[in-house]
């Protein structure tokens, strides 16, 4: 006996394995009964494995956690701000003043020695490199997805999923 029933009941329509019943009484379910609800399931199966893959390529370029989502929010920010503060009313910041509006930065460059400039161009080289990393892991994802949802047998699915290049 397989996993599924194999025939079902004529007068009710419920599924059941043919053992036990009068022959007149059930009937063989199509050859094709259960590929509808295969395929969703292939579909899904795949489309989660996507995501499993996103989520560790993503994790070659970023730190996991949700503090660690909160520092890189933070950081990039400070990125921002420093790029879009004017030149002379950065110069004219004391070093409290400074560390209230680049929290991370100063940080980093009282631990580290560095100046602040340092520290935020550096903090955005590492946004960058991130970013193009994660933009493209993205594309890929968002690419095999909508082929694999696109593809209309199992094989056709399957065939999607292996030919997603994530480099």
């Amino acid at each position: 006996m397989s996993g599924r029933p194999t025939h079902r009941l004529k007068a009710d329509g419920s599924l059941v394995w043919p053992e036990g019943y009068a022959p007149a009484d059930i009937e063989a379910l199509p050859a094709t009964y259960y590929a509808a609800g295969d395929l969703a399931a292939i579909e899904a199966a795949l489309l989660a494995k996507v995501d499993r893959q996103r989520e560790k390529l993503r994790a070659t370029v970023m730190t996991q956690g949700t503090g660690q989502s909160y520092a890189y929010a933070q950081k990039a920010g400070e990125v921002y701000d420093y790029r879009n503060v004017v030149g002379s009313l950065l110069a004219g910041m004391t070093v409290p003043q400074r560390t209230a509006r680049f929290p991370f930065a100063m940080a980093e460059a009282t631990a580290t020695g560095e100046t602040l400039a340092a520290v935020i161009t550096r903090f955005e080289t590492g946004m960058a490199a991130s970013r193009a990393k994660i933009a493209k892991v993205e594309a890929a994802a968002v690419a095999g997805k909508r082929a694999i949802r696109a593809a209309g047998s199992t094989a056709a699915k399957q065939a999607a999923f292996a030919a997603i290049n994530w480099n």
